[in-house]
């Protein structure tokens, strides 16, 4: 499995989003995040972005630092 990360979708409030999924491949992982996304009321009308981390090396991932 990988580790894909999302920061460009739609959310409930105008302030920032990001979300973790987790999947095999990169269209599997925006089809898990989309569906997600209509499970709890957030349909987008625009694609979202993933993007995958590298898990080979000890890394740091800042999704939302509270700075709007």
């Amino acid at each position: 499995m990988r580790i894909y990360v999302c920061t460009d979708f739609t959310g409930h409030y105008p302030v920032g989003v990001s979300a973790v999924i987790v999947a095999e491949s990169e269209g599997e992982a925006v089809n898990v995040l989309e569906s997600e996304l209509i499970r709890i009321g957030l349909e987008q009308s625009d694609p979202v972005t993933v993007v995958e981390l590298d898990t080979a090396v000890s890394s740091a991932h800042i999704l939302c630092d509270g700075n709007y």
